[in-house]
């Protein structure tokens, strides 16, 4: 098969992955496959991969919310809301488990309404230390990576040191491989849904498709990107839409801070030594989550070094609403950011079926701003 047909399948494979809707076991997963769902980055996909499971990332669906009314306040994020919906209506049955860390107040209440379900075979919740930078947090967080080992090896197979680094080397090159991704010569649809199958298929097959995308066409000349660069900054993207509206705009995403997207990079993990203690020492190397405290400038230096790095001319923060713990974080950085000549929007996003003219409308203003400067 030439380059052209190879790539339009890869392609065509991403397109299927990402669009699935979470209702009944996906078609895409192998079927000795046991998937394990987890919500964050937090947790060590590594360690999962490496017990012989399929690490499941729950993204949300943008479906309609009615069970899950019941049980949930009004206020939680539509990741919170979808995600219970589906668990309700018995379309994540196919899962072995869930998986949770300790994090925002929305998801510490969702793991413990979750767990009252009993519809699943199993449940943990990873206890990861609020406060990143006291004396005992690196020590404590080693302690309960110990103890998920220990879980999953009770609830799915033995993990061996080799294997765990098999996987450790396994994850570290599809990072790698996803960060190329940003300069690559894909639509931003397709880029989004990229990124969004990582989470949701087998992880050598990803890598392959990730080698596909990056191989080089010897008919393909380097050209100059005539839309203006722009960083991402939030919680995570649930679908390509925004990335398209960011696109068709006259703009496009050089950078983001998403944790379902460049945040994760900073994940990259020691190869040599022992693999608990490289998966500990990971999440104090560079700030990670405005849910934990790593200092009280340690989101704002960070978000700030890479704009600059970046060569973005603008930041539009896409926001989940509700979501506290960004929005405590926004006001400081978006000053910070203006002070130094850089602009910002800020988009409040929820359920992504809605309607998107408005967001358009403001993208837009946003961009011909950028574009007169």
């Amino acid at each position: 098969m030439d380059r052209e047909g190879s790539l339009a399948e890869v392609l065509k494979e991403i397109e299927a992955v990402a669009s699935w809707r979470y209702e009944g076991r996906p078609p895409h997963l192998p079927q000795d496959a046991i998937p394990v769902g987890f919500f964050c980055p937090y947790v060590p996909e590594e360690l999962i991969h490496a017990a012989g499971a399929l690490p499941f990332r729950l993204l949300g669906s943008p479906k309609p919310i009615a069970h899950a009314k019941a049980h949930l306040p009004p206020f939680c994020c539509h990741l919170v809301k979808s995600s219970f919906e589906s668990l309700l209506l018995g379309d994540l049955g196919f899962l072995r488990g869930v998986v949770f860390s300790h994090t925002c107040d929305a998801m510490q209440g969702l793991s413990e309404i979750w767990a009252h379900q009993k519809l699943l075979p199993f449940h943990f919740t990873l206890m990861v230390p609020s406060n990143m930078n006291s004396g005992h947090a690196r020590s404590y967080l080693k302690s309960e990576i110990e103890r998920f080992r220990e879980f999953l090896e009770s609830q799915v197979g033995k993990i061996a040191p080799q294997q765990l680094k098999a996987s450790i080397q396994l994850f570290n090159r599809i990072r790698m491989m996803q960060k190329e991704l940003y300069a690559a010569p894909v639509s931003a649809r397709q880029f989004a849904q990229a990124i969004r199958a990582g989470y949701l298929m087998d992880r050598v097959r990803y890598l392959r498709i990730l080698q596909e995308l990056l191989r080089p066409s010897q008919d393909e000349a380097v050209k100059d990107h005539p839309l203006v660069p722009i960083y991402l900054a939030g919680n995570m993207v649930h679908s390509g839409t925004y990335f398209d509206l960011i696109e068709s705009s006259g703009a496009r995403v050089v950078q983001d801070d998403l944790c379902s997207g460049a945040r994760t990079f900073r994940l990259m993990t020691r190869e040599d030594g022992d693999p608990i203690e490289a998966l500990t020492d990971r999440y104090f190397q560079s700030f990670f989550c405005p849910s934990k405290h790593l200092g009280p400038h340690a989101h704002l230096e960070t978000t700030t070094k890479e704009v600059s790095d970046s060569g973005a001319k603008g930041v539009i923060f896409l926001l989940y609403k509700y979501c506290e713990a960004h929005f405590f974080d926004y006001p400081d950085i978006k000053s910070a950011l203006e002070s130094k000549g850089i602009p910002t929007l800020l988009l409040e996003v929820e359920d992504p079926s809605h309607s998107h003219e408005q967001l358009k409308i403001r993208i837009q203003a946003f961009v011909e701003m950028l574009s007169s400067d």
